[in-house]
């Protein structure tokens, strides 16, 4: 491969004092001006070739500690990307044969991504998953296209129920407390419903966007079709903090009429948490927490049924090679934690781009229960991010939503259970040491070896 500073001095002699002439004849500008303008072009010329030679230093030092550890590549994509919007250089070759890993082009934003983040467009060229929030995926045929048109294909003609995946990106973030936290974690919903034989879709539809499709200035839901059910839809939220799932929601404190969700084979009840602020061992406590026999209990209360065949439970703690074979394949914490479980169909689903879906929940059409699926969620995120690999116990997760700094994001979830006949210890106080809260720290090792 050629040199990149030959390649650039060989610019610097022979193309930038020639473009400054050219530029200064151009401009009518006198000689001294012109002499002027030489120096300044040159001088500027200097800096840059400084700053990139800075640059390539701090690649190659980058590169050295990456082969040399068989650490993240991470640093070493984002080194390549810096350095290429300065001198376009082919880094495919050089990557693959570096480092074994398979990368790509993004065909939009022009920049370096590991295969396992490009997507398929038109089925023609990929773009990374960044580029890819431009599209709409297409059931259909497969792939990303550049409209939406197949989303709308099944749309009812009064706008009221949507196509399949119609509101993905209809929706948003709506501003809430929970977004002063740190870390801030936000929740999504998708609630599936049937609706009577007699009764038209329609106004029930019309019932529930009047009373909750929006929360002040944003939309807070929207409704889809869905193939799995005979004669509903799926009620999709936008994500939020819980405080305005709270308040949402407080419309389904009163029956639905004509409506049903818990008593039917179809029906089922999604939760969607933010993962951008997980490690892969704190992702895979949450597989292990949800998966164990022991917890198993706890688990059906909340989700109100056993296993499903679109939300299966697995022996996690005695097969880990679903979190070996992720962790050895993938060296970007973005594609460990995707590929924590090959299939999506499990009780929890890490495919999606940006949320962990919790699937083992029935529907319900009954506002204590829905909260309490979310807060559910929510704690165990918050849980399984504090407790080690041994303390993942249904006492341990009990007496952590007793705890005084966790009651207030638990109040719906703590009556559910009671309500339910599990006995919740009296309130507990939040452990602390030299005035700060007591933790632990672990490494992957633990986890993958246990």
């Amino acid at each position: 491969m050629e040199s990149f500073l030959t390649r650039y001095n060989y610019w610097r002699r022979h193309y930038s004092k020639a473009y400054a002439v050219r530029q200064a004849v151009e401009q009518n500008l006198s000689i001294y001006q012109m002499n002027d303008r030489v120096s300044a072009f040159r001088n500027r010329t200097k800096r840059d070739r400084l700053a990139f030679k800075a640059e390539l230093k701090k690649f190659g030092l980058l590169v050295n500690n990456a082969k040399k550890n068989d650490v993240d590549y991470d640093e070493v994509l984002r080194g390549i990307n810096r350095i290429d919007a300065v001198w376009r250089i082919d880094w495919l070759d050089f990557f693959s044969l570096q480092f074994s890993v398979d990368v790509f082009y993004c065909n939009d934003c022009d920049k370096l991504h590991y295969c396992d983040n490009s997507n398929n467009v038109e089925d023609d060229y990929s773009v990374c998953d960044d580029c890819v929030e431009n599209y709409y995926y297409s059931e259909r045929r497969g792939y990303y296209c550049q409209d939406n048109d197949d989303d709308y294909d099944d749309d009812d003609s009064n706008g009221l129920i949507g196509g399949y995946h119609s509101s993905k990106r209809r929706l948003c973030h709506i501003p809430s407390s929970y977004d002063n936290r740190k870390p801030r974690v936000l929740l999504g919903l998708e609630l599936e419903m049937e609706v009577s034989d007699n009764t038209s879709r329609y106004d029930v539809a019309d019932n529930v966007l009047s009373n909750i499709g929006k929360f002040k200035n944003y939309q807070y839901a929207l409704l889809e079709n869905d193939g799995s059910l005979s004669h509903g839809f799926e009620m999709v939220t936008s994500y939020t903090g819980l405080d305005v799932h709270a308040k949402q929601l407080q419309f389904f404190k009163n029956p639905l009429r004509n409506a049903k969700s818990h008593n039917t084979s179809t029906c089922g009840l999604h939760v969607h948490i933010c993962k951008s602020d997980m490690t892969t061992l704190h992702a895979s406590k949450m597989v292990l927490f949800i998966n164990d026999d022991n917890n198993k209990a706890l688990v059906e209360c909340v989700a109100r049924r056993t296993e499903a065949s679109y939300a299966r439970f697995k022996d996690k703690a005695g097969d880990k090679s679903w979190l070996k074979d992720s962790v050895r394949h993938n060296k970007s914490k973005a594609n460990q934690l995707r590929n924590l479980n090959s299939d999506r169909y499990e009780a929890l689903n890490f495919q999606n781009d940006k949320t962990i879906e919790f699937r083992l929940f029935k529907g319900s059409l009954k506002y204590q229960t829905i909260m309490a699926c979310l807060e559910f969620t929510y704690a165990t995120w918050f849980f399984c991010r504090e407790s080690s690999v041994n303390e993942l116990t249904t006492k341990n997760f009990l007496s952590f939503i007793c705890r005084n700094d966790n009651r207030a994001d638990t109040k719906h979830l703590r009556l559910y259970l009671r309500a339910k006949g599990i006995e919740l210890p009296e309130k507990i106080k939040l452990v602390q040491s030299n005035g700060l809260p007591k933790t632990e720290v672990q490494t992957l090792s633990i986890a993958v070896n246990q």
